[in-house]
């Protein structure tokens, strides 16, 4: 019985790693494992979603159900990959000033496929539940990436596990 379980485990991952695929991510020297579960939004959803040109972003993602999405931001502001670091540490500094009513703010860094990566996490209040963000930010080609990842605080909870296999999935091109 126990090796019958294996073989139809085994079965089931293969299944959904037939389902993966690597996918440049639009215009940027980046790409993603993309999975049934995250998709990326069309250049028409994005026009729609984001009219002001100058905010909007270079790419949309977002998890199946619709509720968490993933941007992609590549600054023109330059960025040094030795200053990740920095940013980890005085960028919640600016947010706090920013961002009325914050109930939460946590940054740290972290490394991603050989990169380092500043991981900002807030929460904020909401209507009917507290609003969470988090900013992953890069240096790309000596320029600024920014990732947001924003949902509902219960919203990102249900897709929490997507989220992360696919943030742990983002492979530079440089």
């Amino acid at each position: 019985m126990k090796r019958v379980l294996s073989l139809v485990a085994l079965s089931l991952s293969t299944a959904v790693l037939a389902q993966t695929t690597t996918g440049k991510v639009g215009d940027l020297p980046l790409a993603v494992d993309l999975g049934p579960k995250v998709s990326m939004l069309n250049d028409a959803w994005i026009r729609k979603a984001y009219p002001r040109f100058d905010g909007r972003p270079d790419a949309v993602f977002r998890t199946e159900d619709g509720r968490v999405t993933m941007t992609f931001q590549w600054r023109e502001a330059k960025l040094a990959p030795s200053e990740v670091e920095r940013l980890a540490t005085e960028y919640p500094a600016v947010l706090k000033s920013q961002v009325p009513g914050l109930k939460t703010l946590k940054a740290n860094v972290m490394q991603l496929n050989g990169k380092n990566w500043a991981q900002i996490i807030l929460t904020a209040p909401g209507q009917s539940d507290d609003l969470r963000r988090e900013l992953l930010m890069t240096s790309l080609k000596g320029r600024m990436l920014v990732v947001t990842i924003q949902s509902n605080v219960k919203d990102f909870a249900r897709n929490e596990a997507q989220v992360r296999a696919f943030t742990s999935s983002l492979k530079s091109l440089e």
